[in-house]
């Protein structure tokens, strides 16, 4: 049977369903691609029809069984809902409890898509932390949400950008925490889980790790601040007697500019934003997250939920393309560590 990959709606009122729907129309002529969206027909069926877009699904399932049959009579472009909003009071841009009970329930369904044998691979679209907030949820990204639906506590994101592999000693934390969370410990824990994940054939396990430092280097080559004094090196001097391949700490610039060029097999970097700046530079449109610890491939798109731009027509598929196509071309490699 063909395999598919399966996109979640994100947040309905922002940008992802014009987006989907346009990035699927470009694959709708590949029917090797296997695609299935989980989503709301009713936000998609509107988008379609107010910005004129064509849609591209084949089949739509009203729930796994329907899904079940359409893969087995090898229909390519799968719609799957997963709720049903109410189009009369819905508006573009506009978050509620309603939608962001939506998007839980889209992202639900995916997963349960995958750990049900029908999918094997999940790309997920942002969410509005917000709106999953107004609908009652604790959870307020697909982070969090995954690690719940998963059952998995030791989940960590890493961006994938051209030859960067970069993950951040923390996630979705304000930089003055991100700061605080600079620690020997912290670093030790961080360098110890890559070092573990890099028995899966996605990495050159034969490539360091590079550690980026947190404060810039002084002229003389002193760091400006304690911390590589007090928490970076130490850490790095107890990962190398554990015979880990660790090269650092590097100043930002160094280490980026070597990383675009290969030499490395990840780094990690001390606050994730430092990491997002650089793939977007390195790698505009194409930086993708991609999830470790998960019983499946997961590629996230990198952005917000896009709720200024929504039903207007504007948005691009770029990243969108990106995290699909490393989806379909991950989906036959075994990634797990």
């Amino acid at each position: 049977m063909q395999k598919y990959t399966v996109l979640s709606m994100g947040e309905p009122a922002g940008a992802s369903p014009e987006i989907i729907t346009k990035t699927v129309r470009e694959l709708d002529s590949d029917p090797s691609a296997g695609i299935i969206v989980a989503g709301d027909d009713g936000v998609f069926r509107r988008t379609a029809a107010d910005l004129e877009l064509p849609l591209p699904f084949t089949y739509y399932a009203s729930d796994e069984d329907d899904l079940r049959k359409a893969e087995e009579e090898g229909e390519s472009i799968i719609f799957l809902r997963t709720s049903s909003i109410d189009m009369s009071s819905f508006s573009y841009g506009s978050i509620s409890a309603e939608t962001g009970e939506a998007s839980y329930m889209a992202l639900k369904a995916a997963v349960d898509v995958i750990q049900n044998g029908l999918a094997n691979s999940l790309v997920t679209t942002p969410l509005s932390g917000r709106a999953l907030e107004m609908a009652g949820h604790g959870e307020r990204s697909v982070f969090e949400l995954l690690r719940v639906f998963a059952s998995s506590s030791r989940l960590c994101n890493m961006i994938s950008a051209g030859s960067m592999n970069i993950f951040g000693l923390t996630h979705r934390r304000s930089l003055r925490s991100a700061i605080e969370a600079v620690t020997r410990e912290n670093i030790i824990s961080a360098l110890i889980q890559i070092d573990s994940l890099r028995v899966s054939s996605y990495f050159d396990s034969s490539l360091p790790i590079a550690v980026v430092s947190l404060n810039p280097a002084s002229p003389g080559g002193e760091w400006t601040g304690s911390d590589e004094r007090d928490a970076i090196i130490p850490a790095i001097e107890v990962v190398r007697k554990l015979g880990m391949n660790v090269e650092g700490p590097l100043a930002p610039e160094v280490a980026y500019e070597r990383g675009v060029k290969g030499e490395f097999s990840s780094m990690l970097t001390m606050t994730a934003g430092e990491g997002f700046a650089a793939s977007s530079a390195a790698a505009p449109d194409a930086a993708v997250l991609l999830t470790w610890g998960l019983p499946f491939l997961r590629v996230g798109v990198i952005g917000d939920a896009g709720l200024e731009i929504a039903g207007k027509g504007t948005a691009g598929t770029g990243k969108m393309t990106a995290a699909v196509k490393k989806a379909l071309m991950l989906r036959d490699v075994s990634l797990m560590a």
